[in-house]
This record gives structure tokens, sequence and C-alpha cells, in this order.
């Protein structure tokens, strides 16, 4: 898939990419090249060709990073999951060679990555918890009108109360 190529550079990266905070990135810039056919990394059945940015992100849900292959907005493209940022960086070179010089640390708190997620999810939280939609597994929406929403674990908790006390009367 290759990419129309942009002569101005990316604008920096958020604090997070895909809900995960962002440790490291990189922009390629025309000093960077893809190996050709290096058939390591497909999206919808197609080799992506080369990509303006990387990051890589510590994962919300593990200890594994996440290495995201982004386009020149940031929105990922595809994704590969290693286990250091040696190793990250490591798959990066080996698809785009001279990428191992572009890295820089982003030096991202904790706390400045959930204060962005919670902005960018701000309407989009459960009624009930008040988690955000990337937290849980699924969320719920009323009608087009409403803007409550209810998430997969309330629904859970609230199946499970109703289940044990089907009258609706307490003890």
């Amino acid at each position: 898939m290759p990419r129309k190529s942009d002569s101005s550079s990316p604008p920096p990266p958020p604090p997070a990419i895909g809900s995960d905070r962002l440790l490291h990135y990189a922009i390629l810039d025309d000093s960077v090249a893809v190996t050709p056919n290096h058939g390591l990394l497909f999206v919808d059945g197609q080799e992506i060709g080369k990509v303006p940015c990387l990051a890589i992100c510590q994962s919300k849900h593990s200890s594994d990073l996440v290495l995201y292959y982004c386009e020149r907005d940031w929105n990922s493209l595809a994704v590969s999951v290693h286990d250091s940022v040696a190793n990250a960086k490591r798959r990066a070179e080996r698809i785009y060679p001279n990428s191992s010089r572009r890295w820089l640390e982003a030096n991202i708190s904790e706390q400045d990555a959930a204060n962005y997620l919670d902005e960018l999810y701000k309407d989009f939280r459960c009624s009930f918890c008040g988690k955000r939609g990337d937290l849980v597994n699924q969320m719920f929406g009323g009608s087009n009108n409403s803007s409550v929403q209810i998430c997969d674990e309330c629904v859970s908790e609230f199946h499970t109360a109703f289940s044990n006390n089907p009258s609706g009367q307490s003890d």
C-alpha cells in the first residue's frame, strides 16, 4: 500500500496512541527506506509499505510494548507486540533500514497519558461507573438523542443483581 509522500513534517505525536502511553517515536523522512518485499507486515492482505511515523507504546493491558506503524496524523495502520523497547526497535529497523537513528524518547508520564485519554474520551464514558470507553470491552448507547451509555461490566453486574433478586425487593 504505497503512501503519498508529503514534504511537510508530521505533527508531534499525542501522549497516547490506541490508548497506550507513548514511550518512543520516530518520524521517517526520505533517508529511511522500506525493505522491499519484507514479508513481515500485512494489512488487509497487502504488505504495508513505508509509513511516515512509528511509535513504541506501553500496553494498557499488559507489560507488552506495542510498536505502532502510523500515518502522518499518528493514526495506527498496523501494530506488532514486543517484550522490550530494543526488540521493537530491531523489528522496525528490519522493515525500515536506517530508522534506528530516528527514535526520540517521548518522556510522557502515566498521568499525562491519562489526562490526554480523559479528554479524548470525555463524551464516551459509562453513565453508571464512569469508566472511559477504552477501559471496557464494549459500550452500549441509548437512543440517538441520548447521551446515556453503559459498559459491558455494568450490564453484567446489573444482570447478576437482577438474577439473584428477580422481584427487585431488598432484604
